[in-house]
């Protein structure tokens, strides 16, 4: 699966269960280096979510790494999906599901 057909994925799981789409970065030459993918917000549940999504064995780059460390350090879900978290995207992106969290070789 690549990158593209990932976010796609993520997109419209996220929107069948309330989500909308705040941000998402078109051309990352003309962005900050590192801010994450997408980000989604769900009004009704008070939750904005910041993703980076890699495939199964895409690397993330270290202004990505800072990104996303800054966003969670400031108490704001964030997070990187790849393909092999399918469960664990779909139970967060439940209204009142899991927060998003940094995996563990991020934190």
């Amino acid at each position: 699966m690549t990158e593209e057909q990932f976010r796609r994925q993520v997109r419209q799981l996220a929107a069948l269960r309330g989500w909308t789409l705040a941000y998402h970065t078109h051309n990352s030459r003309r962005s900050d280096a590192g801010w994450p993918d997408e980000v989604y917000g769900h009004p009704h549940a008070n939750r904005v979510l910041f993703v980076e999504l890699k495939t199964n064995t895409g690397r993330i780059r270290p202004a990505q790494r800072a990104w996303l460390t800054h966003l969670a350090a400031c108490g704001l879900e964030a997070t990187l999906w790849r393909p092999r978290d399918i469960d664990l995207i779909v139970a967060t992106l439940a209204p009142n599901g899991p927060r998003a969290q940094l995996p563990h070789d991020l934190r």
